[in-house]
């Protein structure tokens, strides 16, 4: 995944995730919307087979890496709790 940092300051950020669809970025927003400190997190993408989507954070008081570097940690967990129900997951019977 090859990254472009955009704009960068204490409390803004601006992050182009080169040649990626809008997956990732969109669910690392979810989970930046839900932050005390987050003012406002959104995807930005000119077409969505066309340009690299754009993720657009702004804080209040913490620093966006920090709250970018947190909502990373809470995404990778999420994605091992989904692994570990999708192992316990009942299969369906054949017919």
């Amino acid at each position: 995944m090859k990254l472009n940092v955009k704009t960068i300051e204490p409390h803004y950020l601006e992050l182009e995730f080169e040649d990626e669809d809008v997956a990732f970025p969109h669910a690392l927003r979810e989970i930046l919307i839900s932050e005390k400190d987050v003012e406002f997190a959104a995807v930005r993408s000119d077409h969505p087979q066309v340009g690299s989507p754009v993720l657009i954070l702004r804080t209040k008081s913490g620093n966006v890496v920090d709250a970018l570097e947190d909502a990373l940690k809470e995404l990778k967990s999420n994605v091992k709790d989904f692994k570990n129900g999708l192992k316990s997951a009942k299969k369906p019977k054949s017919k």
